[in-house]
């Protein structure tokens, strides 16, 4: 899983969008929990920690009612809103102990507490039912929605990443992983690679979990094997074309993966095991004499000395 994961929401002192809300002091950070970076001191990292919590109490804003959801929802217009419902009284998640929020300059962050006495109705009309609640929107339309704690941040990366096209240090998804939105796009995609690049296209739809939870290995796969396979995404649901490619394709389960080689189907997988993909593209890979990528030389390494 790549480092997107580590996409968090920060659960005290929000930047306040209309109305301050109160929080409980902000706890300082453990210099034992803190990852060094090369050349660091404990002290160093610590310092950038703080610098880093600053930035994600700048992103989060505080929401108060349906007025403020509407205003705040309007003015993201096009781009991904992720709204955090949570509650200091219900809920020891840990999650106040600020960690990381990566740089996503094309999502937008809200906090909705539920603590307050004057959310019910906003809580409703979301369709709230459990607490801790991250939805994921854009364009006014709910897409998805993490429910309770199990999972809450590795969750909360994925769909940003799957919804926004955002992940750690910047990275766009869509730099790696080919959108396709028709038929045409696909049938262009396929087309245009090069004899010895593998061709794979993901299928996938909006709402499966799976789809969300194995995209983050899809981008990994395709920074790694770059040059060597090339990877597209199509959203089955996205419009009637997109929907005729699942029919025409006979897709009954998503995420399928379609592997091309020379404009030509020669296999697919079905499934969200990274293991699974991985080992289904080396296959085809070997089948087709399609050279896998050469395997990292880890950091620090020294030829073996041979007696």
């Amino acid at each position: 899983m790549i480092s997107c994961d580590t996409l968090r929401l920060a659960a005290t002192s929000r930047a306040s969008y209309r109305c301050p809300v109160q929080r409980t002091p902000q706890r300082r950070l453990s210099i034992a929990r803190i990852s060094l970076r090369p050349g660091e001191t404990p002290e160093q990292a610590q310092e950038r920690r703080m610098r880093e919590s600053q930035q994600v109490e700048e992103r989060v804003a505080s929401i108060c009612d349906l007025a403020d959801w509407d205003r705040a929802t309007a003015a993201a217009g096009d781009k991904l809103v992720v709204l955090e419902v949570e509650s200091e009284k219900l809920c020891q998640t840990g999650l106040d102990e600020e960690p990381e929020l990566q740089e996503c300059p094309d999502v937008k962050f809200f906090s909705l507490s539920a603590d307050d006495p004057d959310v019910g109705p906003l809580l409703d009309n979301l369709g709230i039912e459990v607490i801790p609640s991250v939805q994921f929107w854009k364009a006014g339309k709910l897409l998805w929605e993490h429910r309770g704690v199990n999972q809450l941040e590795q969750d909360l990366g994925e769909g940003v990443l799957y919804f926004g096209d955002s992940a750690a240090g910047g990275v766009k998804g869509s730099e790696h992983v080919t959108e396709l939105h028709s038929r045409e796009d696909l049938d262009s995609f396929v087309s245009s690679q090069e004899e010895r690049v593998l061709t794979v296209v993901n299928l996938s739809i909006s709402s499966a979990d799976p789809c969300i939870h194995i995209f983050p290995a899809v981008l990994a796969l395709a920074r790694s094997f770059k040059g060597y396979a090339a990877f597209g995404r199509l959203m089955g649901d996205e419009n009637s074309s997109t929907q005729g490619v699942l029919q025409a394709y006979n897709i009954m389960e998503v995420p399928t993966f379609l592997f091309f080689k020379n404009g030509r189907e020669v296999g697919r997988h079905v499934g969200s095991s990274r293991g699974d993909l991985i080992g289904k593209i080396l296959q085809v890979q070997s089948e087709y004499g399609v050279a896998p990528p050469p395997p990292p030389k880890p950091a620090g390494a020294v030829p073996r000395r041979r007696r």
